[in-house]
């Protein structure tokens, strides 16, 4: 049946709802319209679609994404907590995530080493936490930058949601003084900023013993993912770990106050390319589009892929939306 439509004198289609009711009959004849309604009905969608084009794209433009701190313990040295944060760097840069980074390592700054000041993506910041009062001023710092003001030019830059801090070994007493001065609860109630807690692991009951130090201060005021290094060994043998009785009652804590706590592994890199990347202080991404060394970007695409796939089910926390797990 041919959808009939009224013809006035003006041969006007005056309605965004005429429109809806052309497309929604399921048989139409556009030649049974007069020229100049056809003309008009033609003009009419185009400004539908482009008021549609306008609405999306004004709101892609609002849209915020929720406010995280992600920052990784530092409690322990040698446990491989700068290649996590270097993974999970990379990751961001991949996913065109802002993010700003902050390596608290002045002693071994790998962030800056590896990625420099400034990408297109993420900005690399310094923080020496153990001078007094920096780390106050660091976050002084995050507040301004979550709520940046118009810059010389009157424009406003784009605000960070997403921040990345590796604190430097023997750090963990200074961090504690920190959180006891009400911290967390600062940057909930005047930052409106979430911490998640990252812990790296070995398979030596002291990187156990920094996960349950670090959860008598904090509690159930963040999240925590905890990572086992697959350089250490295979997932079963972090034995120390799966069989303490205080970890499984933290996990339990947490489970009733209904806060995460994510357990996760970090692949081994082969120390072959490990090394190279070392010496050449190539990031991820270089270290796989270089060609010097096919062995090498084998390797390295091959430990990002999966890096990504076991930080999937942590996304959230992590303030990544999608992991695209396929690597250039």
């Amino acid at each position: 049946m041919t959808q009939t439509i009224n013809n006035n004198q003006n041969g006007n289609i005056n309605s965004k709802a005429d429109i809806s009711a052309i497309e929604a009959a399921e048989e139409i004849k556009l030649n049974d319209l007069a020229p100049e309604q056809q003309l008009e009905l033609e003009k009419l969608k185009l400004d539908l679609d482009m008021a549609s084009d306008a609405d999306k794209e004004a709101e892609e433009v609002t849209k915020t994404p929720p406010r995280r701190l992600v920052i990784v313990d530092g409690g322990k040295g040698g446990v491989g907590k700068s290649m996590w944060t270097r993974g999970f760097l990379q990751t961001c840069i991949d996913e065109k995530r802002r993010i700003v980074a902050v390596d608290a390592d002045n002693s071994n700054p790998d962030l800056l080493r590896y990625y420099g000041e400034n990408g297109e993506h993420c900005q690399i910041q310094q923080l020496n936490i153990f001078k007094d009062g920096s780390i106050d001023r660091f976050f002084d710092r995050v507040k301004r930058m979550m709520e940046p003001e118009p810059d010389t030019y009157n424009q406003l830059p784009p605000p960070e949601s997403l921040f990345l801090l590796e604190l430097p070994p023997q750090s963990r007493q200074i961090f504690k003084k920190f959180i006891e001065q009400e911290f967390l609860e600062t940057a909930a109630n005047d930052y409106d900023i979430r911490v998640t807690m990252v812990v790296v692991i070995s398979r030596v009951s002291d990187s156990v013993k920094q996960l349950i130090d670090l959860y008598s201060f904090c509690g159930n005021k963040v999240d925590y993912i905890v990572v086992r290094n697959l350089f250490y060994g295979e997932e079963e043998e972090f034995s120390r770990y799966s069989n303490s009785s205080i970890v499984q009652e933290i996990k339990q804590e947490l489970l009733k106050a209904g806060i995460p706590l994510f357990d996760i592994t970090m692949p081994n890199l082969l120390e072959y390319a490990y090394d190279y990347l070392d010496e050449k202080s190539l990031s991820f991404s270089e270290g796989i589009k270089q060609k010097e060394l096919p062995g090498v970007k084998m390797r390295v695409k091959s430990w990002l892929k999966t890096f990504k796939q076991q930080i999937c089910p942590v996304k959230h926390l992590l303030g990544l939306e999608s992991i695209n797990v396929e690597i250039f």
